[in-house]
């Protein structure tokens, strides 16, 4: 740790202004100012002591600062005028990066002609705007430590022109941006912080009227849709926004943009799974086992993506029914008056036996009537309930469900919508990965008596009267199609299908690079899945032609002397790996429109028009 004129004295040490080939000395000519007659020492004349200056020899390091080369040169042409005020007097521009420097004193002050400071790179947590000197037009602090201004607007340099605060720790600046204290400010970069709140922000920084250049970059109100439309109607005067010039057609498109009733701080989110390539037909991923089932038994297959996403709510435990079937979508959830909670909403149920949740998501099933091979419902034990699962930022999404898995490549087509005002806890979401989960969901039906029917009458023992028509009359009926014959067991007892508790299995997923989207606003691509379940194991099948049988050509084999058949394996090949397709993109508002629309609808606005962009 350091202060800054300390700093400043080590570096102008190593100049050696005072020492060959600058200074006064035996090694200058008679004729030259400064000579000291030493007796016998090689001289030198000032333009080989010039030359000498700028070899590699005798070169010193100039990077901080654009009046070190001229400094060098007095001393060698004016050796006699250099003293300290003088050399105060002659910086114009200074450039301490990277210099641990932990303190700005009041020894800067010695430097009535400083222009330029730069302190990048440095620990600095405060500046005292008094310390500065008044000729100060450029000032630079990025990377430090700062999580306000407040002491660098107490008498600050009044004709600062440029202020460079970028990549610090800032959020507000209404405390510390107003125009008493920077009337002629041209110039803000305040890139790469955590601005997070966007009408506040622009409404304090609409009041530097001589404000032309901003740079907002990487702070998380950048991620807002309405963001640079808003900023170019509120603050009429600027000419580059984000190191991008404006134009009047700029302007034109967000006239009046902030005037409209909208969240300034949402984020908006289109994700959607265009293509799963490769997937196993239902027959392939799990045979069905009749035995366990009262025949006949069947199985529908479904299947949805289910990930996790930073939330649009407060951290609040979610309202929804905890023996529901989890995740809910978003449009489930409003509908339902549930708050899901933006850390992750988990919920403890009743689990029923032979029904696991999905592998890495969790057990919240509904406890429906199992199937009578699984008619034991097993509570769950409190060590399982106070187990510690590990936190996910975000709720669980679903995607629509699929429920025609005979198609080897099924599409997605409808895209989830997320919506996030938390703009910080955003931004960081958006610096790790999102999982990408295939999951199938297996309901299994049954058979089961059906109760009776109370408004069918209970048939009286009296016996059974012929029917005059040889029951023509039934069979017509039944040909129409009026009077279907009930589904019956062996005793002649109504049955009706019944569906037992789903079952969520996780095939596979992928895991993605949220980075991308910070950089271009949106990621997509297909990747390979890492499967989560055991493909089903190879059945070798017989290969034509090479049976073979002990008697007769083709014929049967004798009971007492024939042989089995012999039957020759044929290798099957592995299938082709699973493959999710993806496209995330972070919605931008290209004009008031576009504003308009995303605000009125709740789905996905209509795009015909080509108003909307859901890209940068």
């Amino acid at each position: 740790m350091a202060k800054l004129l300390e700093t400043f004295y080590g570096d102008l040490s190593r100049l050696k202004l005072d020492q060959f080939p600058c200074g006064t000395g035996a090694w200058r000519l008679e004729d030259d100012p400064g000579y000291i007659d030493r007796g016998d020492v090689n001289q030198e004349t000032l333009f080989s002591l010039e030359e000498l200056a700028h070899s590699d020899v005798f070169n010193v390091k100039s990077d901080w600062s654009d009046d070190i080369t001229s400094l060098r040169q007095l001393a060698i042409q004016k050796p006699q005028i250099i003293s300290e005020s003088f050399i105060f007097q002659h910086f114009t521009t200074l450039r301490l990066v990277d210099r641990n420097i932990n303190e700005v004193d009041r020894g800067l002050l010695k430097f009535t002609n400083l222009q330029e400071l730069s302190l990048t790179g440095n620990r600095l947590t405060s500046v005292v705007g008094a310390h500065l000197p008044k000729s100060l037009t450029v000032l630079q602090l990025f990377a430090n430590k700062f999580t306000d201004l407040q002491d660098l607007t107490i008498n600050p340099p009044p004709n600062l022109q440029h202020l460079g605060v970028g990549y610090n720790q800032l959020s507000d600046l209404s405390s510390y941006m107003s125009p008493y204290h920077w009337p002629n400010l041209l110039s803000l970069d305040l890139s790469h912080n955590k601005i997070g709140h966007v009408m506040s922000t622009l409404q304090t920084l609409s009041e530097l009227l001589s404000l032309r250049n901003l740079s907002l970059i990487a702070n998380p109100i950048t991620l807002a849709p309405g963001y640079r439309g808003c900023t170019l109607d509120m603050i009429p005067q600027l000419q580059i926004l984000d190191d991008v010039s404006i134009s009047d057609d700029d302007r034109l498109h967000f006239t009046n943009i902030s005037r409209e009733s909208v969240n300034w701080d949402e984020a908006i989110f289109t994700i959607v799974i265009p293509e799963l390539e490769n997937l196993r037909l239902p027959a392939e991923n799990e045979p069905i086992d009749d035995s366990s089932f009262h025949y006949p038994a069947q199985k529908k297959y479904s299947y949805s993506v289910r990930f996790n996403f930073v939330s649009d709510t407060d951290d609040t435990i979610s309202q929804c029914d905890p023996t529901s079937p989890e995740p809910h979508t978003m449009q489930e959830q409003e509908s339902r008056g549930c708050t899901p909670k933006s850390r992750g909403c988990s919920s403890k149920s009743v689990r029923v036996a032979d029904f696991p949740p999905a592998a890495g998501l969790k057990p919240s099933i509904t406890a429906t009537p199992p199937s009578p091979a699984s008619k034991e419902i097993i509570e769950a034990t409190e060590a399982e309930l106070s187990r510690e699962e590990p936190e996910l930022m975000g709720i669980l999404y679903e995607t629509e469900s699929i429920d025609h898995p005979w198609e080897e490549n099924p599409k997605f087509t409808k895209p989830v919508i997320v919506k996030c005002s938390k703009l910080t806890l955003l931004e960081e979401f958006l610096q790790g990965e999102i999982q990408f989960s295939l999951v199938e969901k297996v309901v299994e039906s049954f058979t089961a008596i059906a109760p009776p029917d109370p408004a069918t009458p209970t048939p009286t023992p009296t016996g059974k009267k012929k029917d005059p028509t040889g029951g023509k009359d039934d069979k017509k009926k039944k040909k129409d199609g009026k009077a279907p014959k009930p589904m019956t067991d062996k005793d002649g007892n109504i049955l009706k299908w019944v569906d037992g508790a789903p079952v969520y299995n996780e095939i596979g997923h992928i895991r993605v690079d949220l980075k991308t989207i910070l950089a271009v606003g949106s990621a997509g691509g297909k990747i390979e899945c890492t499967m989560t379940e055991k493909p089903p194991p190879a059945t070798p099948m017989p290969e034509e032609g090479r049976t073979s049988v002990a008697s007769g050509k083709g014929g049967k084999a004798s009971k007492k002397g024939g042989k089995k058949k012999v039957v020759t394996p044929v290798p099957i090949p592995p299938p082709a790996p699973l493959k999710m397709e993806y496209q995330i993109d972070m919605v931008k508002w290209n004009n008031i429109q576009d504003c308009r629309t995303w605000n009125q609808v709740p789905e996905v606005p209509d795009t015909a028009n080509g108003t909307v962009n859901t890209g940068l």
